[in-house]
């Protein structure tokens, strides 16, 4: 298995020219003296999902369908010829996130759906996850996390992978997409693009 991120600083982008720098979010740490003071679960923090209003494309791709729980709306769009997908994920803060600092909220939000990611390659020895690039950044005045990524999984050609994480009016979006054409560069240009559409929608 292949499993590569944070360890390489520099890779080679996939016309062998450029380089793409990879940069390591710095680790959290909880607050120790206060690890005891919460004796029970909090609730989670929940917000009005339904008021999002979702557009039938995004960036030239189709709504594909809506899959909506208590905490989270997720919606898939995909190209006409289904060969490229984008997956919008709408969802609540967790319990007790709601006092964190919004960077740090995005950070450990992205660190959660980075963790999935890893440990669903290390379920197969056969597939293999290279993330090229993420890092933490601020994006039209809130902080935002982002990752280019490969994705190899047996008798299939090597998918290209973005994933960007924001915070929307308290809520957390998530955008991630995949192609097997688009290389990850572009895919991430996608996703911004997308993430603008969505902010237009609720105007």
């Amino acid at each position: 298995m292949t499993l590569s991120g944070c360890e390489s600083a520099r890779q080679k982008d996939e016309n062998g020219g450029n380089t793409i720098n990879a940069h390591k979010l710095p680790a959290l740490e909880a607050d120790r003296a206060n690890v005891k003071a919460v004796p029970y679960s909090l609730p989670a923090t929940r917000t009005d999902l339904s008021r999002f209003h979702m557009p039938p494309t995004l960036a030239g791709l189709k709504l594909d369908g809506e899959i909506s729980s208590d905490n989270a709306r997720t919606f898939r769009y995909v190209s006409e010829s289904r060969r490229e997908s984008l997956q919008v994920i709408l969802s609540n803060l967790p319990a007790g996130w709601d006092t964190m600092d919004p960077k740090r909220a995005v950070a450990s939000y992205y660190g959660e759906a980075r963790q999935r990611r890893v440990q669903k390659a290390l379920s197969n020895p056969a597939n293999a996850l290279s993330i090229l690039s993420e890092n933490l950044m601020d994006l039209e005045g809130e902080p935002a996390a982002q990752a280019q990524m490969r994705w190899i999984e047996p008798n299939h050609p090597i998918q290209n992978q973005s994933v960007l994480i924001t915070l929307i009016d308290g809520s957390f979006i998530r955008i991630s997409n995949a192609s097997y054409q688009q290389n990850t560069r572009w895919l991430l240009q996608q996703a911004k693009r997308s993430l603008a559409e969505i902010k237009a929608a609720q105007e």
